[in-house]
């Protein structure tokens, strides 16, 4: 099932749309109009997982604030302990 969408572009984009269907990328203004909602929509969702992301590193970091090195450090200290 598809919806309509109404949307008004300014005489710059339509007449670049048309440029960019003339040449064969797109079949149609409509098919044009359908990639570029589709590659915004993933890139919110991208930025969307990217937030979330960077939130979880945050608690972990709160959690564990040692860095990278320092954990390598002590874990060879205590493994040297049990030698």
């Amino acid at each position: 099932m598809e919806t309509v969408l109404k949307i008004k572009v300014d005489e710059f984009l339509a007449h670049k749309i048309k440029d960019i269907v003339k040449i064969g990328t797109f079949r149609s203004e409509e098919d044009f109009l359908k990639g570029a909602v589709r590659e915004k929509v993933g890139r919110w969702e991208i930025l969307k997982l990217n937030t979330r992301m960077d939130k979880f590193a945050e608690r972990i970091a709160k959690k564990r604030p040692e860095s990278v090195a320092e954990a390598v450090l002590k874990a060879r200290e205590e493994e040297d302990e049990t030698l």
